[in-house]
């Protein structure tokens, strides 16, 4: 992590407790030398997304078909809550070095399958509660099991993000989110349907078929599945197994959108709902103002008119309503003089056009070029760093917690009143930097070097029999992508 370049040496060690905050990613100088002369800092934020925890043994995933599709099954994916754990502790970490963060940024897929175990997990995780990763029995001996630090299937504490007076004298951190396709689609692309009997279950293509050899439909409430793993078989499991029982959990279920809205009001940490104000609808898009002056705009680009049982949903969608309240609000914000942050899952090269009900890459683009008020939109859901300059404001794609590099990003907002000139300065840092001051303990660390390493092993052996995909290629992205700054002139 290369946050502190020249400038900011004194100010690191006062950390919150310091009369005036001199710690900044871009020192003066450079800001300067960008061409914002009289900048003021609007915000500091933190980016993460795709932390896709999961629940290894649901009956509702199709491990198996990792052959086929990379990400059905991974070597350390036991490891997701304590990886996003990683990214909240070196998140503290920044924010008590003196480095304020206004607040973070989840650009969604909290979890993997849209279960509610899953999602309880990721809300323990940022809310710093007892972490219990696992939905059924550990079925390794007790002698088997390594010790609770490098165990991924044993409870462990977590930090929390920062909260005052529970872990120093810096205000509070808040967050927030957007629902990502893996927090709306069984493993993130088939739609889920209420069965006669009121559960939740995900038809698969051909579902007239006997089930023998493969699923017919993912139920996580069920007793059944295929290609099982557990603690004692972690994966991967063949393509074709019979099915075989499992312990059923009615915690699994499936969620939709009014239970994560609820489930996002009820949390220790900061604001109340994390964007969403209204619990009881399912729209999953909302307008806040998280700092005055900046107006944060999270959207839903899982947002289809319709959707048809056992067909996949890849890529992302925006209905004409959406754009209707996202152009009412940025007018709103030009008029009150606020910057716009826009927040998605999906980033805009990946919307869909299937009609004229739903909003394209380019209609977005020219939308929010229309409007000189918005500097920037965080997105995740390719996994990888990349960034954009959009003519009129950055667009920004954020990498996983849980695929390497497993980091996040940290990005500055200046504003220059005279000319109303904008600076985007931006920078990556990993659960395991070490140039902070520690803020406690760290007893899981030595795991997710484990996690890393697997990660690392794996991409080196699909490399010699797979053909990568551009994002598996380079997700780090080129130095631009990683850190840099862009001057918008307004």
């Amino acid at each position: 992590m290369r946050l502190l370049p020249v400038a900011v040496a004194a100010g690191l060690l006062a950390g919150c407790g310091s009369p005036v905050d001199t710690s900044l990613l871009w020192p003066e100088r450079e800001v300067k030398v960008a061409g914002v002369a009289d900048a003021v800092l609007v915000a500091r934020i933190v980016h993460i997304s795709d932390s896709h925890l999961l629940d290894i043994e649901s009956p509702a995933r199709y491990a198996g078909f990792d052959v086929v599709v990379n990400s059905a099954w991974r070597p350390w994916e036991a490891y997701a809550p304590q990886l996003l754990d990683g990214m909240v502790r070196a998140t503290n970490r920044v924010h008590q070095s003196g480095l304020t963060i206004d607040f973070v940024i989840h650009t969604g897929d909290l979890c993997d399958n849209a279960q509610s175990n899953e999602l309880g997990w990721a809300l323990d995780v940022m809310d710093g509660r007892m972490v219990e990763p696992l939905s059924g029995p550990d079925d390794r001996p007790a002698d088997a099991r390594p010790a609770a630090n490098l165990d991924p299937y044993a409870a462990f504490q977590a930090q929390g993000l920062y909260r005052s007076g529970l872990h120093g004298e810096c205000p509070s951190i808040p967050w927030y989110t957007v629902p990502g396709n893996h927090d709306t689609y069984a493993q993130g692309t088939l739609a889920i349907v209420t069965f006669p009997d009121g559960v939740r279950r995900a038809p698969l293509p051909i579902s007239s078929r006997l089930g023998i050899l493969a699923p017919t439909l993912l139920d996580p409430t069920g007793c059944w599945t295929h290609g099982q793993v557990t603690p004692a078989r972690p994966g991967p499991p063949a393509l074709l197994e019979t099915p075989s029982l499992v312990t059923p959990n009615p915690a699994r279920a499936y969620f939709d959108r009014s239970e994560f809205k609820r489930a996002l009001s009820s949390t220790a940490t900061e604001p109340a709902g994390h964007g969403y104000t209204e619990a009881e609808n399912d729209a999953g898009w909302y307008s806040v103002s998280p700092l005055p002056g900046l107006r944060l705009i999270g959207m839903d680009t899982s947002d289809r008119l319709l959707t048809i049982p056992a067909l996949p949903y890849d890529d992302g969608c925006i209905s004409i309503v959406q754009r209707e309240f996202l152009r009412r609000e940025l007018a709103t914000a030009q008029a009150r003089g606020e910057l716009v942050v826009l927040a998605s899952h999906y980033p805009s090269r990946s919307l869909e056009v299937l009609s004229e009900l739903v909003v394209g890459p380019a209609d977005l683009r020219n939308l929010l070029n229309e409007y000189p008020n918005v500097v920037l939109h965080l997105a995740g859901h390719h996994h990888v760093n990349r960034v954009f300059d959009r003519n009129g404001y950055v667009e920004i794609q954020t990498c996983s917690t849980l695929a390497l590099p497993q980091e996040g990003r940290i990005i500055e907002i200046w504003r220059n009143a005279a000319d109303n000139s904008v600076l985007i300065g931006y920078d990556m840092f990993s659960h395991l930097d070490d140039d902070l001051p520690a803020l406690g303990d760290d007893p899981l660390r030595a795991m997710r070097e484990v996690a890393r390493a697997l990660a690392k092993l794996d991409r080196a052996r699909k490399a010699l029999t797979q053909t990568p995909t551009p994002q598996e290629v380079e997700p780090e992205g080129s130095p631009g992508d990683r850190r840099g700054q862009i001057l918008l002139r307004r």
